[in-house]
């Protein structure tokens, strides 16, 4: 009796796995379309003016012409603190970083950072202990930071061998005292 519990639903899904399969004709796995692929070769080869193949060269991303590039981020789970250096007044600030890659490269880019986020936010934290009033004031100030606090993260991951691909860093929240 317990070999028929077990044997007879897997033998179920067996027989209605094969029998679903026979009803449905299709030689890809549902994310790589040979139509797409081809679509996209025919339109290349328009806008191109000339004969040549679509080569990962032409592909804007990392290369795959079929899987679309997207936009993935993680709000950092610290909040900054601080004293400003010119007006000695308190501030705190949220930080959250982004990608642009292809999905499933920028879920796992996202995931791995995920994993390694309490050395990020010892790293920001470094980068913005000198931060001064027109930083945080002034959107001219927040992009000169978040770029420093991007370019910082970059080379602390190439230090520790991941790809830099972090493309923007934004500052999603900020209070001065």
């Amino acid at each position: 009796m317990f070999y028929l519990q077990i044997f007879l639903p897997a033998g179920l899904v067996l027989l209605l796995f094969s029998f679903g399969h026979t009803l449905v004709e299709a030689d890809y796995s549902g994310v790589y379309f040979e139509e797409q692929l081809e679509e996209l070769l025919e339109a290349e080869s328009v806008q191109a003016s000339s004969a040549s193949e679509l080569n990962s060269e032409d592909v804007p991303g990392d290369g795959n012409p079929i899987l679309a590039d997207k936009y993935n981020y993680l709000k950092i789970e610290n909040v900054f603190q601080g004293r400003l250096n010119d007006t000695k007044e308190l501030f705190s600030f949220e930080v959250a970083i982004a990608t642009y890659q292809t999905n499933v490269t920028a879920d796992f880019f996202i995931k791995a950072i995920y994993e390694i986020e309490a050395e990020l936010v010892s790293e920001i934290s470094t980068m913005v202990v000198d931060t001064i009033s027109n930083e945080l004031l002034t959107p001219e100030g927040r992009k000169i930071m978040t770029n420093r606090i991007m370019d910082g993260l970059n080379e602390y991951l190439v230090e520790k061998d991941f790809n830099p691909d972090i493309h923007y860093v934004y500052i999603i929240n900020y209070n001065i005292v």
